[in-house]
């Protein structure tokens, strides 16, 4: 049997490149994919003051603030359509007598058969608020729960009235020289440097230390793209009976795939990054794939040099 044939009939998701030292007993990931905690909620920095609401969607978050006159429109671009029958099945802030168990709806919903009115359904008492005007989603949002700014940074910024970009490490000129474009979202990887850029708008954002490939499977240069985001991969590979470097890793949470079998993708077997580890993947700590699995888009280039 060939080894297409292999692939196929076996209809496991492989993906050469991830793992550079020898498979022992298989293991398998501790950490399965997440929105986060605090997606679908309304949250107050405790530093800073700053109040956001988190997309359940993406994970992204909204910035709340009073000189935002498209406030509404905004969170409503966040909201998940659902039938009135299901909101309404959520018991309202206003009737604090009833109670009811938990159900599968969360953050910002709308009936399309009413667009001008936005429901936030808390997460934890499971209550439906009504929000019709940038002034109520204000009042509301100025009940936030408090958090520990570091709590935040797991979410990436959808809309904030500040500049949010940041300034990078020294080397960064050798990453930046690979930037094609001056709007939209990118990002470079420096193999030398063994770093991630992510710009937007032009913008430095974020940039973290990962694992290229070693160099018996180095990482291809190149221009590339996020073709798909894939929430979770089993990460298994042959390259014969007895072979050292057979890997089976599990269920791996936040993938990026950048070519067919090749993702920028969490690694949680080392944390030795900033040197090279894989078979040709991008390896990434926890926090940062977390990171730049929700803010990257399908399609954006991803430059490797």
């Amino acid at each position: 049997m060939t080894l297409h044939k292999a692939f196929w009939s076996l209809g496991i998701a492989f993906a050469v490149g991830c793992f550079a030292l020898p498979a022992l007993a298989a293991p398998h990931s501790p950490v399965g994919f997440s929105i986060g905690d605090l997606a679908g909620d309304f949250v107050k920095e405790k530093v800073s003051g700053r109040t956001w609401y988190i997309d359940v969607n993406n994970s992204r978050r909204y910035q709340i603030t009073e000189n935002d006159q498209d406030l509404f429109e905004r969170l409503k671009s966040a909201a998940k359509v659902q039938t009135w029958p299901a909101i309404k099945s959520v018991i309202d802030v206003a009737d604090p007598s009833k109670r009811i168990a938990k159900g599968p709806l969360r953050g910002l919903v709308y009936d399309e058969n009413a667009p001008n009115l936005l429901w936030h359904i808390q997460r934890r008492a499971y209550r439906r608020q009504a929000l019709r005007s940038n002034q109520d989603i204000l009042q509301y949002a100025a009940k936030a729960m408090i958090v520990d700014d570091a709590a935040l940074k797991e979410y990436p910024i959808a809309y904030a009235d500040f500049d949010y970009a940041m300034s990078g490490p020294l080397k960064i000129a050798s990453a930046t020289n690979a930037t094609s474009t001056q709007s939209g979202k990118s990002i470079k990887i420096s193999l030398k440097e063994q770093r991630l850029y992510a710009f937007e708008n032009g913008k430095l954002i974020n940039t973290f230390l990962i694992s290229s490939g070693v160099r018996a499977f180095s990482t291809p240069i190149g221009e590339f793209s996020v073709m798909e985001k894939v929430p979770v991969v089993d990460y298994v590979w042959s390259y014969g009976v007895g072979n050292p470097n057979n890997y089976d890793l599990g269920n791996v949470p936040y993938n990026l795939r950048i070519m067919p079998h090749k993702y920028i993708h969490y690694a949680y077997w080392h944390n030795n990054f900033g040197h090279v580890m894989s078979h040709g993947c991008v390896n990434v700590n926890l926090a940062n794939i977390k990171w730049i699995y929700r803010w990257a888009d399908k399609g954006i280039p991803v430059t490797i040099i």
